[in-house]
């Protein structure tokens, strides 16, 4: 791949980890990126060979966010109307909730900056892994924008209306060690080993039954939605699936055998 790329994306055991390749320009949130993100969303959705998805930066950042000299080039002129902007928020809202349905675990692993549309991406990960120079900042009021890219919906439910709201008002930037503190943060790991730590996570993941993975998930997504009949509802014919699979089957056997399951969180 091209030095001029944006990102690069590598399948290695079940394993696929996207990395944001432009660290100079901290990794921006560009029109190329977004596009590259998108395609491979699509791609990983429809292949059956990654069981787990790692998204990363390089050069100690993760995105520093939109890339204002490409906005200030495509800003409208007077009188004529923004319409392209909408469209454009709803071609990155596609591809930010299919990222964040996919049905394979995926793992954000931070370092440094993630700003804006950055911050906005990592949240789309079941796992948010930082280092210790990791910080999260709703950037978008310093330029008079709207939070965007699905953070509105994401943030409040993942630490609460207060806190999420507190976080878009101001603009300021979330240290790593806060961030884990309010359960944006999975872990902290040092700069130097969050990648590896990230993919012992992913390998610990790795194992699960893909459908009960897949169910799960998509339910969970949907909790504050839903009322608890519904729910119930939901889990009884997940459930009803999952009894059906070969992969239960051989759990079951296993447990009745006293043999080691495939998917054991402890060993």
């Amino acid at each position: 791949m091209p030095d001029t790329a944006v990102a690069e994306m590598t399948v290695e055991n079940g394993i696929a980890t996207i990395t944001m390749t432009r660290p100079k320009q901290r990794n921006a949130f560009t029109q190329e990126l977004q596009d590259f993100l998108s395609s491979k969303v699509k791609e990983i959705a429809g292949r059956t060979d990654i069981d787990v998805v790692i998204i990363t930066g390089s050069g100690g950042s993760f995105s520093g966010g939109g890339d204002i000299k490409g906005m200030l080039k495509n800003q409208p002129k007077e009188g004529q109307p923004g319409a392209d902007y909408r469209k454009r928020i709803y071609a990155i809202n596609d591809w930010i909730q299919r990222l964040r349905n996919l049905e394979v675990p995926v793992i954000a692993a931070v370092d440094g900056a993630a700003y804006g549309g950055g911050f906005s991406l990592a949240l789309c990960a079941d796992f948010i892994l930082c280092s210790p120079t990791a910080r999260f900042c709703s950037v978008f009021c310093r330029i008079g924008a709207v939070p965007d890219c699905g953070i509105m919906y994401v943030l409040p439910r993942m630490i609460g209306l207060q806190r999420a709201k507190e976080i878009m008002y101001t603009g300021r930037p979330i240290p790593a060690e806060e961030a884990k503190e309010i359960g944006l943060a999975f872990a902290i790991h040092p700069a130097e080993e969050l990648a590896e730590a990230a993919l012992t996570l992913a390998k610990r993941l790795q194992p699960a039954s893909r459908k009960t993975f897949a169910l799960t998930k998509r339910i969970t997504n949907q909790t504050f939605e839903l009322d608890s009949q519904t729910l119930l509802e939901m889990e009884a014919a997940a459930q009803e699936i999952c009894f059906t699979t070969d992969y239960n089957k051989d759990a079951v056997a296993r447990f009745t055998r006293k043999e080691p399951l495939l998917f054991n969180w402890e060993s």
